[in-house]
């Protein structure tokens, strides 16, 4: 039997599991799926798929699975992979030598395709050491998969850039807004504590380095004393991640915790608009997400955040507090925001691509590999 797998067990946090949990429920949607096709979910991926109703008994063959970075190698999983013709990793690297089969593999980690990326002047010598040895271990397995899958045009130069497959066997898929933005009867509550403060800014994100979000306390104190602005920042971080802030990160920033897919909306909802200063990324859904909910979306003036959102952000240097002030006080000082080029952002965002399509040719290069 030709066996396929579409492997979204190693995705645990972040955009992946947005993408994957995205992927899985619109396969679940499609009629006459191939018999022989297996997904493997994470607890994560699943829980999201449970909390938005997902009817996943349509799918040929489900599992929630869990695999956790490079200790795939010579375990049990590893080995129920080689009962596969063809695995489908929604986002890798897979750590395997070597399948029976073919592996296609979703590739979405800036750090090998731009590794010159200057984040923390302080950021020790060894410490980067340790981390271009991890960002050289990853390129060796994406290396080592049959086809590979991106979300822009430049992710795919950069590995070609890097010697990383070919013109062939990469192929450029979009990322795109979940349906669940689209259908407001899935959204759930979630509770956003009320300042009283002029405008709130919402970030929704983990706390890594490139996201750059140690500029929320300057911002904020900048955009009162400069321009009268009482401004309040909601994150979505951890508690790990909350207890790694500093003191006055704390005493500045209010931390809503994470959120599961289906809160998102909801807490883009409450907010006046959504700041994204982030240094580095392959494709990120945030700028997406607040432009289909109609907010205002101040984002980091970098290439990966123009192909996205165009004409549609208010744009501003990342490692300027006081650039990012201006351009958020040039909207709500003058008139507040637009909304006409807020309904015009959301159409942007909803016709950059779409779930459906996504998964279609996600299916596709998987049946066409099968062959």
């Amino acid at each position: 039997m030709n066996k396929m797998l579409v492997n979204g067990s190693n995705l645990h946090v972040g955009g992946g599991v947005q993408v994957g949990t995205s992927f899985i429920a619109e396969l679940a949607r499609m009629p006459k799926l191939p018999k022989d096709l297996v997904v493997w979910a994470s607890t994560e991926i699943d829980a999201n798929l449970q909390n938005m109703g997902c009817n996943l008994s349509s799918l040929p063959a489900y599992e929630v699975v869990n695999s956790y970075g490079i200790k795939l190698l010579g375990s049990s999983l590893a080995k129920r992979m080689q009962d596969f013709n063809t695995v489908f990793t929604i986002f890798g690297p897979l750590y395997a030598w070597r399948l029976n089969g073919l592996s296609i593999t979703g590739f979405a980690q800036p750090w090998i395709i731009y590794p010159n990326t200057k984040i923390s002047p302080a950021e020790s010598l060894g410490k980067r050491l340790v981390s271009r040895l991890k960002f050289a271990l990853q390129s060796i397995f994406f290396g080592r998969s049959n086809q590979l899958i991106v979300e822009l045009d430049h992710v795919k130069e950069g590995l070609l850039n890097r010697g990383i497959g070919s013109q062939k066997t990469i192929h450029v898929v979009r990322n795109c807004v979940s349906s669940l933005y689209l259908d407001q009867n899935v959204w759930q509550e979630i509770a956003v504590y009320d300042d009283k403060a002029d405008i709130k800014l919402g970030f929704v994100g983990r706390n890594y380095a490139h996201k750059n979000t140690g500029i929320f306390p300057a911002l904020i104190d900048i955009l009162l004393a400069k321009y009268g602005l009482k401004a309040s920042i909601y994150v979505t971080f951890t508690k790990e991640e909350w207890s790694a802030c500093s003191a006055s990160f704390q005493s500045s920033v209010i931390n809503v915790g994470p959120l599961s897919m289906a809160q998102c909306p909801t807490f883009y909802s409450r907010m006046d608009g959504v700041i994204f200063p982030s240094l580095l990324e392959c494709f990120s859904a945030t700028p997406l997400e607040a432009m289909a909910m109609k907010k205002p979306l101040f984002a980091s003036d970098r290439p990966f955040n123009r192909d996205i959102c165009l004409e549609h952000a208010h744009y501003f240097d990342p490692f300027s507090a006081s650039s990012a002030a201006q351009a958020i006080a040039q909207v709500f000082m003058c008139g507040g925001p637009n909304p006409e080029a807020l309904r015009r952002a959301r159409e942007h965002a909803i016709n950059f691509s779409s779930p459906k399509e996504r998964a279609e040719k996600y299916l596709n290069l998987l049946l066409l590999a099968a062959k």
